[in-house]
């Protein structure tokens, strides 16, 4: 098995690059952390955590969506 690189960027505005690099190629999520309703007062660390949760859930959908 190859070995795994976690890219992790973070952008203006809330946004964030999250993926998974390997030997065979990359899983790359753009997220942005934004409710619609009103500006986000969240920390900074509130922000990613956020970022990292929605990851998940796309990496999850992915693994289920390729098995």
């Amino acid at each position: 098995m190859s070995k795994a690189k976690l890219i992790l960027e973070k952008h203006a505005r809330g946004e964030y690059e999250i993926g998974i690099q390997t030997e065979d190629g990359a899983v790359v999520a753009h997220v942005t952390i934004w409710d619609g309703t009103s500006i986000d007062r969240r920390s900074e660390s509130e922000r990613e955590e956020a970022a990292m949760e929605k990851a998940g859930r796309l990496a999850h959908a992915s693994s289920a969506a390729i098995a």
